[in-house]
């Protein structure tokens, strides 16, 4: 939809007149830019029916670097429409809630336009909100109900995989530095946020601080099809090849840890039983496995405000050898939340994320073009399969929350090695992000 960047950069036009719109339409505490509809919309909250409606737009230009150094424009974006439901208000459900949303990306991506060899496959991004297909797709469609004073929690219906499982902070334009980590690597099996897929998972908080959740979701190529919008909305299992299985161990510390600041750790598994081909070879396996760390921690408090002050998180993921191209991927964040007393809700991020390529594809990706001839890099030849190695993401942020309902993030990212390839130039990239709530 073109409309999706015409109306974010319509938002952002506006950023000088606040002073003018004081507790207008424009105003630093204004909730949705549509306003509270004369009240209605905190009625229909109050019985239990909350409506989103929201438009982020990432843009990036190149500044240096890069497979192709012609400067260019980029703008990738999603408008999301959505609603909640509390049932033990609407129906007398306890403990019982659902979501339906459903998105429509649009933009293109300079990765794609500048940055990498055009023969080589994707591994970073600079505007994560790109992927999956300009088209509209069901995104939610599910409920959610607790047991056993709300300990045990059931989930059923269409869902990302890294709502519940592998999930971390988002604070980044930069794809890898972005929201949960194994979906960048194996992307065939873990989908993440606009996808959804048939799915149901079950968490058990059994101690105070302690969760173990479960899942099961099917792995479907139907589900990330893009040639149409029915394909957004593809409910069938006809294509069904196996199921993707994650396990989650979290420990949320209670306040007496780390001088009363909050944190979160977990730990997680997944196996799925759909065939997966060797990168090596023709040898097909019965499944694959990957590993996952997620850590947070807050590590300053300001003014004993606790959601303001210093936080940092580091989310690692170790892939299976045999059948994926990425092995294994980290990522290390900091931002301070609230650093002006004057802007408390804005904050500044540094991240740095790593794709680490498994040597087993670099060794088949060598034997494939010393088989054509080439033993060094041809930027020509169109038979030329580029060699991968490792690619690091550098992003330096700052978001400012003009107000709940607006927010603009300015960023520069540096980007080593574009999709592992070491003789395209280190990349520096400018962005910006912008999101509205309406």
């Amino acid at each position: 939809m073109k409309k999706i960047f015409k109306i974010s950069m319509l938002c952002a036009s506006v950023l000088g007149a606040q002073a003018s719109f004081a507790n207008e339409f424009w105003s630093a505490d204004r909730q949705w830019l549509l306003g509270d509809w004369n009240g209605e919309r905190t009625a229909l909250e109050d019985k239990g029916y909350k409506f989103t409606a929201s438009i982020t737009s990432e843009s990036a230009t190149n500044l240096h670097g890069g497979y192709n150094d012609n400067n260019t424009f980029e703008n990738a974006a999603q408008l999301s429409l959505g609603a909640n439901f509390d049932l033990s208000k609407i129906a007398g459900w306890n403990n019982t809630t659902a979501a339906l949303s459903i998105t429509k990306r649009d933009g293109d991506a300079l990765t794609l336009s500048r940055i990498k060899d055009p023969r080589s496959s994707t591994l970073g991004n600079s505007q994560e909100i790109y992927g999956r297909g300009k088209i509209w797709r069901l995104t939610q469609a599910w409920i959610k109900t607790g047991f056993d004073d709300n300990r045990v929690q059931f989930k059923i219906g269409r869902m990302g995989m890294s709502e519940d499982f592998n999930a971390s902070q988002c604070e980044f334009q930069n794809l890898l530095l972005c929201g949960g980590q194994l979906g960048k690597s194996i992307g065939s099996i873990w989908y993440n946020w606009p996808v959804s897929l048939w799915a149901a998972n079950v968490k058990y908080q059994f101690a105070p601080e302690w969760s173990l959740g479960v899942g099961v979701y099917e792995v479907n190529p139907d589900n990330v099809k893009t040639n149409s919008n029915s394909d957004g909305f593809n409910l069938d299992m006809n294509n069904v090849e196996g199921a993707t299985i994650p396990v989650e161990l979290a420990w949320k510390p209670q306040l007496q840890v780390f001088n009363g600041l909050a944190g979160e750790y977990k730990i997680g598994a997944l196996y799925s039983t759909a065939e997966a081909k060797d990168l090596k070879n023709s040898k097909t396996h019965d499944g694959k496995y990957s590993f996952w760390l997620n850590a947070q921690q807050q590590l300053t408090q300001h003014n004993a405000d606790p959601k303001r002050g210093l936080f940092i998180s580091f989310n690692g993921v170790i892939n299976d050898r045999a059948t994926t191209a990425v092995e294994s991927t980290q990522q290390l964040a900091l931002w301070y939340k609230g650093p002006f007393d004057s802007r408390p809700q804005d904050s500044i991020a540094l991240g740095l994320a790593n794709y680490m390529v498994n040597d087993r594809l670099t060794d088949r990706q060598t034997e494939t073009n010393e088989s054509l001839g080439y033993y060094s890099y041809d930027a020509l030849a169109t038979d030329y399969t580029p060699i991968q190695q490792d690619e690091l993401n550098v992003e330096l942020s700052y978001s400012y929350q003009w107000s709940p309902a607006l927010t603009l993030k300015p960023n520069l990212q540096y980007i080593y090695q574009p999709a592992g390839v070491k003789e395209v130039a280190d990349a520096w990239v400018a962005g910006l992000t912008l999101k509205a709530n309406f």
